[in-house]
C-alpha cells in the first residue's frame, strides 16, 4: 500500500492495479495464488485489516471516486484464494543466505513481514522457473512500482522444503543459486511476460488457442503504439478441427510465432497482398471454395505453410486450418 504523503497520481494507481486484477479473478485462462503467509505478513506489518488503512489514505489523498468497502473487498477475495501458492507447486519453504535481488524488489515492503516473506517467495519461484520450467516458465510474480520485466536472484540456499519429485539438486552451500522471476506491475505488464507461442503449441483446447491469439493481438498492438483492451477483439471463432490440424505438424516455436502473426493480420486486416481466395484447385480460373455464404480464404504464413480461415457473411472470421503449400483442403 502507498504511503499517506505519497503522490496522489500512486495512490489511484494502486487502487486501479487492485480493481484491474479483481477483473481476472473469474478468467477462465489464468490463476492468481497467494502465499499461504501474506495474510500473516500483513497483519504483522499493521497492514491488516485493510479497511482502516485505507479510510486514512482516500482522506489524506482526498481520494472520493472508489469506495473503501469495494477495494477492501477485492483484497479479502485475494487473500481467500486456494488453493495457496506453497500448495499448488508443492514447495514450502527454504533457508537462505547473502540473498540478492536485482533490482532490489524488497526495498518496496515498508514492513518486515512483508518483506521476509516476499524474498521467500522469489526464491522459490526462481527454483522453479530454473528446475520445474514445464510448471513455472511463464509464471510472473505481481509487485508495485517494479522496474523491467525479469528479477535476477541470487543467494547461498542451506535447505528447501518441498513434496515435489522433479525437483533437482540444489547447488550445495556455499556455492550460489542463481535463477531469474518474471515480474510485472500491472495487466499489460502481465501479457508482455507471458509466451503466445508456448500457449498454443500446449494448447489442449480451443480455450488455449483463443488465449494464445488474443495474447499476440494484444502485444501487437502495444507494439504499434496503441492502447489495447484485453476484450476488444475483432469477431472471430476457433474452427473446430483447427487446434489438432495445426499441432499435427509439430510447429517450431517460430512457425508458431508466425502462425499467430498470420492470425493476429487476419483480423486486423492487415497485409492484404498475402491473402487471396481459396480456390478449388491450383488454378487462378478456379471456382472459390464455399462453405453456403461463407467464403474460404488462403493467407500466407511463410513460403511453405498457408493459413485457411472462413469469410464469414455474418462480418465474422472462422479459422479453420494451417496447411502445407500443395494443400487446399479446408475443414467445414
Amino acid at each position: 500500500m502507498p504511503e499517506q504523503d505519497e503522490a496522489e497520481d500512486g495512490a489511484h494507481r494502486y487502487v486501479e492495479t487492485l480493481l484491474d486484477w479483481a477483473k481476472l479473478l473469474d478468467e477462465p485462462w489464468i490463476s492468481i495464488y497467494m502465499s499461504e503467509r501474506a495474510s500473516e505478513a500483513l497483519f504483522m506489518d499493521g497492514l491488516y485489516p485493510l479497511r482502516d488503512q485505507l479510510k486514512r489514505l482516500f482522506d489524506a489523498q482526498g481520494i472520493v471516486e472508489y469506495d473503501v468497502h469495494t477495494v477492501a473487498t477485492v483484497v479479502d477475495r485475494l487473500l481467500q484464494l486456494t488453493p495457496s501458492f506453497e500448495t499448488f507447486f508443492s514447495i514450502q519453504d527454504v533457508l537462505t543466505e547473502n540473498l540478492t535481488l536485482e533490482p532490489d524488489v524488497l526495498r518496496l515492503c515498508i514492513g518486515n513481514g512483508l518483506r521476509s516473506d516476499l524474498a521467500r517467495c522469489v526464491v522459490l519461484i526462481a527454483i522453479l522457473r530454473t528446475y520445474c520450467p514445464q510448471d513455472a516458465h511463464e509464471h510472473s510474480l505481481i509487485l508495485r512500482n517494479v522496474d523491467g520485466r525479469t528479477l535476477r536472484v541470487r543467494a547461498q540456499i542451506y535447505e528447501v522444503e518441498h513434496n515435489r519429485t522433479d525437483l533437482a539438486v540444489l547447488p550445495d552451500h556455499p556455492e550460489y543459486f542463481e535463477g531469474d522471476v518474471l515480474v510485472c506491475d500491472d495487466f499489460c505488464g502481465l501479457v508482455e511476460c507471458l509466451d503466445e507461442a508456448a500457449i498454443l503449441l500446449r494448447a489442449r483446447d480451443d480455450e488455449g488457442v483463443e488465449t494464445a491469439i488474443r495474447v499476440a493481438l494484444y502485444k501487437s498492438r502495444l507494439a504499434n503504439r496503441l492502447t489495447p483492451k484485453w476484450e476488444d477483439v475483432p469477431r472471430h471463432r476457433i474452427g473446430r478441427s483447427f487446434r489438432t490440424l495445426t499441432q499435427a505438424f509439430r510447429p517450431t516455436e517460430q512457425l508458431a510465432i508466425r502462425v499467430l502473426r498470420a492470425i493476429v493480420e487476419t483480423l486486423e486486416g492487415a497485409s492484404l497482398a498475402d491473402t487471396h481466395a481459396l480456390r478449388t484447385g491450383p488454378g487462378g480460373g478456379d471456382l472459390q471454395r464455399m462453405r453456403g455464404v461463407d467464403g474460404g480464404m488462403r493467407r500466407d504464413i511463410d513460403h511453405e505453410y498457408h493459413l485457411h480461415y472462413w469469410q464469414c457473411e455474418d462480418g465474422s472470421v472462422e479459422f479453420a486450418s494451417v496447411v502445407a503449400h500443395n494443400d487446399f483442403s479446408i475443414p467445414e
